[in-house]
């Protein structure tokens, strides 16, 4: 279910949330919560899970996107 806060600039899943960084696959291109809540694409290694507040696995894309 998806919300739209209330001046329409932000959409949030409620059913989906952010993961523990101590979950995070290794070495995997994963979404990223970074310390200042900035959402990024990358790689995680043991050393690096502390930059971090969360991790989220990326989306499937569905049929009518793939190319």
């Amino acid at each position: 279910m998806t919300k739209v806060n209330t001046d329409k600039r932000v959409a949030v899943d409620q059913t989906y949330y952010w993961q523990r960084m101590d979950t995070c696959p290794l070495g995997a291109k994963v979404q990223l919560l970074t310390t200042l809540g900035v959402a990024i694409h990358g790689l995680v290694s043991g050393a690096t899970r502390g930059d971090f507040l969360g991790w989220t696995p990326l989306p499937n894309k569905p049929d009518w996107m793939k190319t």
